[in-house]
């Protein structure tokens, strides 16, 4: 696998990679009805010697004129037994301390976007921010649904969500909405209720986990074990590889190790892989 690109240039806006942790995962991970004798093929050169695909836990920064802008905050605290929670330090590797984010977007509220929120003592960890969300997932991960999800998964969120409520930072938004100057956050449902994705200076598109592999690209009909509505997350994968197609955005995602222009290719679309200059 080529080496991941960590830095973006989105018209003269950096954005930066921040990998909160490495991971790999089975392919029924990507795709929950995988059959080896079926996708196989398309899968096994993409696999380790242990049959698993490579993926990380990651956020991005963004050099934003107004202030850095943070999407998405890692696992924080939120992560036992993985290799996992060292946002802060990839912050210091760019140059950048927490008193200095400016504006958090939250894309979806599992526990590897949000757990990083928080500090010790369930502080805002990023205190001068202001934190973005979409109003249906702020309100789902508020439910009582999301407080019976399995494994404490809804405990990230719920955490999260009070501890900025309580601090005044926690701002929920309706539809597409521009961030800062730089930064639209954009509708993206289907993995999670109200999942936001983020374009950059139309230049990069930062799909949080709309995908989840870069298998997802030329196969965006295969549903995630992660993904709550996978129907509506095949569409709005289909919409947002539509338009870096179009409009030649720069395409990268969370858990996705690879990032890469995209065009069209028969029902799906066809990843050109970034390389590390």
């Amino acid at each position: 696998m080529p080496e991941p690109v960590l830095r973006f240039d989105a018209d003269r806006v950096a954005c930066h990679v921040l990998i909160d942790g490495w991971r790999t995962v089975s392919p029924r991970f990507v795709y929950a009805g995988y059959d080896d004798a079926v996708q196989g093929p398309f899968v096994r050169d993409h696999l380790d010697d242990e049959g698993r695909l490579a993926g990380r836990f990651s956020a991005l920064l963004i050099d934003d004129p107004s202030g850095a802008v943070l999407v998405d905050a890692g696992n924080g605290r939120f992560a036992p037994g993985l290799d996992a929670g060292h946002l802060r330090e990839q912050m210091a590797r760019v140059g950048v301390e927490p008193d200095e984010v400016r504006c958090v977007v939250i894309t979806h509220g599992h526990p590897d976007h949000v757990g990083g929120v928080v500090a010790e003592g369930d502080d805002p960890a990023f205190p001068n921010a202001r934190h973005v969300i979409h109003r249906v997932e702020a309100e789902f991960w508020s439910s009582p649904a999301a407080a019976a999800l399995p494994n404490d998964a809804g405990v990230a969120a719920a955490t999260a969500l009070d501890s900025l409520l309580t601090a005044g930072l926690l701002d929920t938004i309706e539809g597409d909405a521009r961030v800062t100057a730089s930064v639209d956050a954009i509708e993206a449902p289907g993995h999670t209720p109200g999942h936001l994705a983020v374009v950059v200076n139309d230049a990069v598109l930062w799909a949080g986990d709309a995908l989840v592999s870069q298998l997802n690209v030329p196969h965006p009909e295969w549903v995630s074990l992660s993904d709550m509505d996978g129907p509506t997350n095949e569409r709005t994968r289909r919409r947002l590889l539509e338009r870096a197609a179009a409009a030649g955005l720069t395409i990268a995602a969370s858990h996705m190790p690879l990032a890469g222009t995209v065009e069209r290719d028969g029902d799906g679309f066809a990843l050109r892989v970034l390389e590390v200059a």
